[in-house]
């Protein structure tokens, strides 16, 4: 009796031994592995896994194109210092101009904005209409711009018989004439490579008048044409 007793217990514990070794033989399913080691890669978000792409900086077209800077509008971002008055009456492209109002000495409205390179060979162009009725004695334009990882300013001014612009020693400003006739607009055309202005980033423009009333429209970068530059005498 203990014999065969001990014959079913060994026959037991070899059918259970043989039962953990195989368990697909046994015909239970295996025991499914923790869910965190379950998740492959493919499956984790991509927006946790993928770096944002770098901001692209734009640059200027080829010859033949332009980029527009202001016409009516701001670029998309840009935040502004000084008063900013848009004038519909007044305009040479679009639906309106910026301006302030006529003052006595100094005033100055700017934008800051993303940068854009400035290729070789390209030419800022600003159109702009002086009041005659309230001439103002001088005009100049500030370009806010990054180069070699600093920022940095240079401005181009015109005048008229007197001197109005005082600068520092360490200010970077450009003599570009006598002031463009009133009541009609004008064309400003600022050459950058002659500014040194080729390769750096672009962020910002001031529109300065001293006394006077000037109006401010389109303001765009285009590639130089052939074979043009200053004219000598300038």
């Amino acid at each position: 009796m203990k014999k065969y007793f001990l014959t079913i217990i060994t026959a037991f514990f070899i059918f259970s031994y043989s039962n953990a070794a195989d368990p697909q033989e046994s015909g239970e399913a295996p025991v499914p592995a923790p869910a965190e080691e379950a998740v492959t890669a493919a499956e984790v978000p991509a927006v946790e896994t993928t770096a944002p792409a770098p901001e692209a900086v734009p640059e200027v077209p080829a010859e033949g194109e332009e980029v527009v800077l202001i016409d009516d509008a701001l670029p998309d971002g840009a935040t502004t210092e000084g008063v900013w008055e848009w004038d519909t009456l007044l305009k040479y492209s679009g639906e309106r101009s910026h301006t302030e109002s006529a003052a006595k000495g100094i005033t100055e409205h700017s934008y800051r904005t993303n940068p854009i390179v400035i290729p070789r060979n390209s030419v800022i162009e600003q159109y702009i209409y002086l009041d005659p009725d309230n001439m103002p004695k001088g005009i100049m334009l500030k370009f806010r711009f990054e180069n070699d990882g600093r920022e940095d300013e240079i401005g181009i001014y015109r005048e008229g018989e007197e001197e109005v612009f005082v600068f520092s020693n360490d200010e970077p400003m450009l003599y570009d004439g006598t002031l463009p006739n009133a009541g009609k607009w004008e064309k400003l055309q600022i050459y950058c490579d002659d500014l040194g202005l080729v390769g750096a980033k672009l962020t910002g423009i001031s529109f300065v008048t001293y006394g006077g009333r000037a109006y401010w429209d389109l303001t765009r970068i285009r590639a130089a044409k052939e074979g043009e530059q200053y004219p000598p005498e300038e």
